[in-house]
């Protein structure tokens, strides 16, 4: 039997549209773990903050803590 043209376009085009996927969702990953280890490098200078003047430093603080949880 053999292979239409068309059939082994549209494969082609489903496989690349795939790996174009794979792509986005991995460049996604890492922008995700970069932003992650940012955040996690930050977050003990916020639990370390005990003076009064850093009291406008733990509102910026909360509003990462808040940004991480949505």
């Amino acid at each position: 039997m053999r292979t239409r043209p068309r059939e082994v376009v549209r494969l082609l085009a489903a496989w690349r549209h795939a790996a174009q996927c794979r792509a986005l969702r991995a460049a996604s990953t890492q922008e995700a773990m970069q932003r992650a280890k940012e955040e996690a490098d930050e977050a003990p200078e916020c639990e370390q903050a005990d003076t009064d003047e850093s009291a406008a430093n733990d509102a910026s603080c909360v509003e990462r803590a808040h940004r991480r949880m949505h």
